[in-house]
């Protein structure tokens, strides 16, 4: 862990167990609960072990389902034939190279 982290000088409670915070890694908005070391790694290991784990861990739901199309890109005009979603008609269609070359 990288120990030149810059760390915020704050006066909070822990909003599970109340304990005093005096220094975090981020600077607090205000509008979520902030929570102790503890508290924080017990929610995590909870949550885990629920199955919520983190978005970049693999789950097990297995194969997404694809929804056959025919559609054009809105961009480059290329043909798509499958999609992850059904779509709805009110937005616009971007083939896999132009969302790639959208999200930079």
């Amino acid at each position: 862990m990288d120990n030149d982290r810059q760390m915020f000088d704050v006066d909070l409670n822990c909003a599970e167990c109340n304990t005093a915070i005096t220094q975090l890694p981020f600077e607090p908005s205000g509008d979520k609960p902030v929570y102790c070391t503890n508290c924080l790694r017990a929610r995590r290991q909870q949550r885990d072990s629920r199955g919520g784990g983190n978005r970049f861990q693999s789950n097990n739901r297995g194969p997404r389902q694809m929804f056959e199309v025919n559609e054009k890109c809105a961009e480059c005009g290329a043909a798509i034939t499958q999609l992850p979603f059904q779509p709805s008609g009110d937005k616009p269609l971007y083939c896999f190279d132009c969302v790639k070359a959208r999200r930079g």
